[in-house]
Parts: structure tokens; C-alpha cells; sequence
């Protein structure tokens, strides 16, 4: 198996002004390089027994796999979820931009976090 060439956490949020703070506060330590918030999305799902539709937001965090983790763990600290969407989806080199993961390393690596 090829290990991940960077850390990409695929992230929703009740909105966007809680997944912008909690970017903010994640680039802010060092933890990511980048932070993509997408547009409102729908999500259908079971929670407690019964069917739910709900308007998220979507947001993709970029680190190091060295730093995923760590991410993960603060992410799952800031989001006001009970039980957040948070999935680390694994980003191999080939077909990746060189430079882009190295940038990414670069960003996520430049402090201790």
C-alpha cells in the first residue's frame, strides 16, 4: 500500500461561519494549508432512528499526513456536532501535482502544531 501523500479531511458544517471559524483557528496553529469551503449542500441520513434532510456546508482540509491526526482531533474539538463528519480521505502521489503536496508539507510543517 503507498502511504497518503497528504492529509485531505472531508468535513460538513451546520454553516458557514462555523466551518470559516474553525479554518481560521486550524491555519492559525499550523495545522493545514488550505482550507476549502464549498457551498450549502443537502444531506439525507438516519440519526437517532429516523430519516433526516439537512443543509450542510462542506469544507476540505489540506495538511501532511504527518499532521491529519492532530486535525482531526482539533477539528472534531471546534465543531459543534455531537458526532462530526470528519473523513481523511487518502490523496495518492501519482496523478498529484508535485508541487502542490509540497506546498501543502511546506505549509503544514512550517510550525510546530
Amino acid at each position: 500500500m503507498t502511504a497518503s501523500a497528504m492529509g485531505l479531511l472531508y468535513t460538513t458544517w451546520p454553516d458557514a461561519q462555523s466551518a470559516e471559524t474553525a479554518a481560521e483557528a486550524v491555519l492559525a496553529e499550523g495545522l493545514c494549508a488550505c482550507v476549502n469551503i464549498l457551498g450549502e449542500s443537502r444531506s439525507l441520513f438516519r440519526w437517532e432512528g429516523e430519516m433526516r434532510s439537512e443543509r450542510e456546508i462542506i469544507a476540505l482540509f489540506k495538511t501532511s499526513a504527518g499532521k491529519a491526526s492532530a486535525l482531526s482531533d482539533r477539528i472534531a474539538r471546534l465543531h459543534p456536532y455531537d458526532e462530526p463528519c470528519i473523513i481523511d480521505l487518502a490523496v495518492s502521489p501519482e496523478g498529484s501535482s508535485d508541487g502542490f503536496l509540497a506546498w501543502v508539507r511546506g505549509e503544514a510543517g512550517a510550525r510546530p502544531g
